[in-house]
């Protein structure tokens, strides 16, 4: 999978083998992708790969570190929900107001009525 998402975003290929039909050895350039700089990065206690500048700029990794386990499964959980979100309203250009906004949004414009009235009623 990750080999899959590095070549798309290098415009390679995934070579399996280098034999050819008649056992030989041999490889096609064309196959090959390019990025302006690949680099090792210490990031807490591992290393992290970095591949920046590649041919396909779209391609983005989001490094999430948390305390334990747990955290990061509930980090994990939340940035995908957040990401499927952007993802509908980019394919579907609307947004359908949830999480309270009616009821802030009405609150908001009954506290402006009440305070253009002279007395109460």
């Amino acid at each position: 999978e990750d080999l899959t998402r590095l070549a798309r975003a290098t415009g390679g290929r995934v070579v399996v083998t280098l034999a050819d039909m008649e056992g030989n050895e041999t490889f096609d350039s064309e196959c090959l992708g390019s990025a302006e700089l690949v680099q090792e990065e210490r990031v807490g206690d591992g290393e992290m790969l970095y591949v920046r500048g590649t041919a396909c700029s779209k391609a983005t990794t989001i490094v999430i570190r948390g305390a334990n386990d747990f955290h990061l499964d509930e980090l994990d959980r939340s940035l995908h929900d957040v990401l499927m979100v952007i993802k509908r309203v980019l394919e579907s250009a609307a947004v359908v107001a949830g999480g309270g906004a009616v009821e802030a949004a009405l609150s908001v414009y009954l506290e402006k009525q009440a305070n253009a009235m002279s007395s109460r009623e």
